[in-house]
């Protein structure tokens, strides 16, 4: 079974151990054995037995296996690789993890242990792991109420972290695109909580959450920043439905949005924040492309790096649409620029006044023509 774990072979080799300096920075390799992982580091919560651990499966986060104790089943993921504690952190803030809980949205480890500031085992009550196919819109519900749990926990935008995080990326996978946005006061910053479409789990009698575990290496790798705002939530789970063949079910990705928009405060969904001069959407779209692009060539996946290379050419395609209306919004300052000679003409008297009402007149023709044809070409969010 040890041979089918997946490696992410485009960035480490796979007898690496301990600390292995890469390229994206240091990955420190964690034991596979449970009694190791208990010697090395230190536990809290509930820990069952795991002399008994039955292994069913592997994932890009490590193994998972599944352990019974008197009346309760547990299911057991050890990490492969230390990416942080922020899953057992969460779950040790008892105020979030309370108000989190309280939506019925979300699944928090019970138990678990840190090794040298890492998640390297965490526990949770057996669930079963729900196909992405079917529930998708239950799913975005459940993500925006999740994220409107921790709304008051929420910071000021934080544009220049987050545009600093995208040149990064930008400059590691030596992108051509470039793309900085303005992104409006209302986009506030979320404490962190990873929602993955791949982590719904089956409970209480069908009815589906996300089960919370750590960043994947490469999301903890490429993506530092803690704290996104809602939007950047949205467009990753809209990226893993899509990039799962699933665009055209219950609706679309608009459909999605829209069951996602229904549960969050409606100044994260307003005009200023998804407008796409600001960065809207699309700007998080193209963020997590290239974290998608990230972990393509970190887990050498051939057919991901085709799909990103080709989402990629779109946003040149978009970016050269924004440049053209942009240009449409500088013919308001021409008019401006006009009116202004207007008025002092008038004063000085050095044209007559039919010459000056032409000259205002064209001036608030331009200023009108200039913004309305920006803001009715603007390019949407779907």
């Amino acid at each position: 079974m040890e041979g089918d774990a997946p490696w992410p072979t485009g960035l480490l080799n796979p007898s690496s151990t301990g600390t292995t300096h890469t390229a994206w920075g240091p990955v420190e390799v964690l034991p596979v054995e449970a009694d190791r992982l208990l010697d090395l580091g230190a536990s809290w919560g509930h820990l069952p037995p795991l002399g008994n651990l039955e292994h069913l499966r592997h994932d890009r986060h490590g193994r998972w296996g599944l352990v019974e104790e008197d009346d309760a089943v547990w299911d057991v993921l050890l990490l492969r690789f230390g990416c942080g504690r922020r899953a057992s952190s969460l779950a040790q803030q008892h105020d979030r993890c309370a108000a989190l809980e309280a939506t019925g949205a979300v699944q928090f480890p019970v138990g678990g242990v840190v090794v040298e500031g890492h998640d390297a085992l965490l526990v949770y009550p057996h669930a079963k792991k729900v196909e992405m196919k079917g529930g998708l819109i239950a799913a975005f519900e459940d993500a925006g109420r999740a994220l409107t749990a921790l709304s008051r926990w929420s910071t000021p935008c934080a544009e220049r972290r987050w545009n600093d995080e995208v040149a990064a990326l930008e400059g590691r996978l030596g992108a051509t695109t470039l793309w900085r946005a303005p992104h409006h006061p209302s986009t506030v910053g979320l404490p962190w909580l990873r929602l993955s479409l791949h982590s719904r789990v089956s409970v209480d009698e069908g009815s589906t959450c996300y089960r919370i575990v750590p960043p994947t290496l490469d999301e903890h790798l490429a993506m530092p920043e803690a704290r996104r705002p809602g939007l950047a939530h949205a467009a990753m789970l809209e990226g893993e439905a899509v990039e799962a063949g699933c665009g055209p079910d219950e609706g679309g990705p608009a459909a999605w949005f829209a069951a996602w928009s229904s549960k969050v405060p409606p100044a994260w969904v307003a005009r200023g924040p998804m407008s796409t001069y600001r960065g809207g959407l699309w700007i998080w779209r193209y963020a997590d492309v290239l974290r998608w692009r990230a972990a393509a060539q970190m887990w050498h996946d051939e057919d991901l790096l085709v799909s990103t290379a080709r989402w990629l050419a779109d946003v040149d395609r978009l970016q050269a649409r924004l440049g053209v209306l942009r240009m449409w919004r500088s013919l308001a300052w021409v008019g401006v620029a006009g009116g202004i000679v207007a008025m002092y003409a008038h004063r000085m008297t050095v044209v007559p006044p039919q010459g000056v009402a032409v000259i205002a007149l064209a001036s608030a023709g331009l200023v009108g023509l200039g913004l309305l044809r920006y803001r009715l070409a603007e390019p949407t969010a779907f």
